[in-house]
């Protein structure tokens, strides 16, 4: 995939941070692999790095919005209103001359948002006697000029009730028991009825498969979700709609109006394309493909009627507008989840987490990813037509599926309440990525390194609680970021690499003591621009690369060497985390024990003494002996088994049995049907001679104490002898 235009230079990862005390902008201009460690020359200095840093507004501002081609940013500040921070020109903002507001009478917007190209900027204030007129509280702006466009009135703080389709042709704003569509100069060009509706969805993207030609016909329809609540013991349903052509049995004809606001005629509407009734289901989440002919439907209810879960119940489902059994029709998919993610629980299978693979420039069916299971959770990617498991990922303490931009690389990471552990995949090849790191105090003189390729040693441990977490738009770097409310300590933003390496502070244009310990507020990656109407089929504007190669010119340790000095590494990584945590005196971890089980002086005994840390419990971990700790032990076991699997078969229904699966990159470990019928036959015959031999010993057994029998008795000897 080619770059915006092979005339005007490429335009670097930016960053954009919003703290409690300014707005700035940050260029990150070197994010080397760490396999290059070792040939970059230690010229670049550290005052050269720090370059980059733009000011765009100074002072304390409550919320924010980028732009989708990533050309501004419209920030709020409550004393002053909507700013709009152009960053072409953000060098001339550092002295605060936009402080003047970018929409008329801004000061009260609590929620804004960008259009799907960012040509219209919508915003939300709660109503009153200045908004309830025509202007209404929900208000559509032009972004280029700040003027105003059209109004709405809404009573919920949300944004969600008018969306544009991806192209921003139409608009559909929803109202009670429907929804109107408008053309993109707000012109009534029909209406979708739905009674009953709560809330409704549009793909935001839509792409098409590579080598393949985009049908007109289709350019001019678009796909929606429409989600009813249940009622009167009805249950929920989902519909999944066509703009003009199925708009559902209610909707009975749509008026259809051209994108410059010429009546073209009427087209009769058909049902929908597929509907699905959801008999526990309080909220819905959707989540489109990239090629917007497919969605992921999430569904969730705060109360678990079975009584099997204290956090609710979750079901998964996958809406398909073309079936491929049925001309014309869609479907509604039940999502099929590995038997793997059933294991350690009873019950239903609670889903974690979704996502698509974001490319839809792929050869086949768009996959996506989903987790699920009880912690630790099962990671696996799916088909995008049946929804069959294809691949696990394996299983782990994670909640968070992020894919990169290109859908090359893919991040499991276990955020919020968890540990903050990654896992780094190349989803093309099936595999963990390697590390490769520099050995600079090598008896080779700096000019070596050592490839890490277990997968317990590739699995990275976030620095510090992560709040935000986000891939660059070239799908080389990944973001994590500790921010308030959510964590008022230790705030800051940390960058990876695509292979897990992290890069270190002397690179990076910033310091996170600045924002330390409660500062920074939101910090993210800038949108890349969007490919310009020149280059066709193009849908990127960075190209998509697969992993760095080796470096030229330096030597890899292979063997007993990279042995000892994967040895040596994690020796040190080991005293440097002892340095830090116990003020610089390393000391290994030990299970915790009660003040009143500690020895002391005296002695202390008799006091209660937890299994996990009474002596000969014979864990790495100081103890564990509980019934807890086995059990984790247990499942982290069955973990190692399931990671790097390729689905390759499904034999039974979910639940019922296991996959029938390879081990992606090694030996399959399984055995052809003849063997195992021989293998059958071996332990049959097997059993039947153990069998015969043991009803032998059995028959010679008896007739020996029967014979002893007969010679103990006198009467039976005297009656034999008479």
């Amino acid at each position: 995939m080619a770059s915006s235009s092979s005339t005007q230079p490429q335009r670097p990862i930016r960053l954009f941070f919003r703290s409690k005390e300014a707005v700035e902008l940050y260029t990150l201009s070197d994010t080397t692999s760490s396999s290059n460690a070792a040939t970059t020359s230690p010229a670049s200095s550290p005052d050269a790095s720090k370059k980059g840093e733009i000011t765009l507004y100074k002072g304390k501002t409550t919320f924010h919005t980028l732009n989708p081609n990533g050309e501004c940013a419209y920030i709020h500040d409550a004393n002053v209103g909507l700013i709009k921070c152009d960053f072409n020109d953000a060098g001339d903002n550092n002295n605060n001359e936009s402080n003047r507001p970018f929409l008329q009478d801004s000061k009260a917007i609590l929620l804004a948002k960008c259009s799907p190209r960012g040509s219209y900027l919508l915003t939300w204030e709660r109503a009153n006697n200045n908004n309830t007129g025509n202007n209404g509280n929900l208000k559509v702006w032009d972004a280029d000029t700040g003027s105003f466009v059209k109004g709405f009135s809404c009573k919920k703080a949300t944004l969600n009730t008018l969306q544009w389709t991806h192209d921003e042709q139409f608009v559909f704003h929803m109202v009670t028991n429907e929804v109107q569509v408008y053309t993109k100069a707000f012109v009534r060009a029909g209406r979708v009825r739905c009674t009953g509706i709560a809330s409704f969805s549009l793909p935001s993207v839509k792409g098409v498969a590579a080598n393949t030609i985009a049908n007109k016909e289709s350019e001019n329809k678009y796909l929606l979700t429409a989600f009813t609540p249940g009622t009167k013991g009805k249950p929920a349903r989902v519909d999944l709609l066509r703009y003009p052509d199925r708009m559902g049995r209610e909707s009975s004809t749509v008026v259809v109006r051209g994108v410059d606001d010429e009546k073209t005629g009427s087209t009769p509407s058909g049902p929908s394309l597929a509907s699905k009734s959801l008999f526990s289901a309080e909220e819905v989440t959707v989540q489109w493909s990239p090629r917007a002919d497919s969605a992921l439907l999430l569904t969730q209810t705060a109360v678990d009627s079975t009584g099997e879960s204290y956090y609710g119940s979750t079901h998964l489902f996958l809406l398909l507008e073309n079936d491929g059994k049925r001309p014309g029709f869609g479907s509604a998919v039940s999502v099929p989840l590995p038997a793997e993610a059933a294991a350690g629980g009873t019950g239903t299978v609670p889903i974690v987490g979704t996502n698509w693979i974001t490319n839809p420039q792929i050869n086949g069916p768009v996959p996506f990813a989903v987790i699920s299971g009880r912690m630790p959770a099962l990671a696996s990617l799916h088909h995008g037509i049946t929804a069959e498991p294809s691949f696990l990922f394996g299983r782990a303490h994670r909640n968070v599926m992020d894919v990169s931009p290109h859908g090359r690389f893919v991040v499991c990471g276990g955020y919020g309440n968890l540990a903050g552990g990654m896992d780094f995949w190349d989803r093309n090849k099936g595999k963990r990525i390697p590390r490769r790191v520099a050995l600079n105090d090598s008896a080779s003189g700096g000019g070596s390194y050592v490839t890490i390729k277990e997968a317990t040693d590739l699995t990275v441990t976030s620095c510090s609680p992560v709040v935000g977490h986000q891939w660059s738009p070239d799908s080389r770097t990944y973001l994590v970021s500790t921010t308030s409310p959510r964590m008022n300590v230790d705030n800051g933003v940390h960058i990876y690499r695509y292979d897990g390496s992290l890069v270190g502070s002397e690179k990076l244009p910033w310091e996170n003591s600045k924002y330390q310990p409660d500062k920074l507020l939101s910090a993210e990656y800038v949108p890349a621009p969007f490919p310009t109407e020149l280059e066709e089929k193009s849908f990127y504007y960075y190209p998509d690369r697969p992993q760095s190669p080796p470096p030229r010119g330096v030597l890899e340790l292979k063997g007993e060497a990279a042995k000892a000095a994967l040895t040596k590494l994690s020796s040190q990584n080991s005293q440097s985390n002892g340095r830090k945590g116990n003020g610089g005196n390393a000391a290994p971890a030990s299970a915790y024990v009660p003040p009143a089980a500690r020895k002391t002086g005296g002695g202390g005994g008799g006091s209660y003494v937890p299994p996990g840390a009474r002596k000969g419990s014979g864990t790495g971990r100081g103890g564990g002996g509980s019934l807890a700790e086995r059990m984790r032990r247990e499942r982290e076991g069955s973990a190692a088994n399931v990671s790097g699997i390729k689905v390759t078969k499904r034999t039974g229904p979910v639940g019922a049995s296991s996959v029938s699966a390879s081990v992606v990159g090694g030996a399959s470990g399984e055995k052809s049907k003849s063997a195992l019928r021989r293998e059958k036959q071996r332990l049959a015959k097997e059993k039947a001679e153990k069998e015969a031999a043991d009803a032998a010993e059995r028959a010679k057994e008896e007739e020996e104490a029967r014979v002893k029998a007969n010679k103990a008795d006198p009467a039976k000897r005297a009656k034999k002898n008479q």
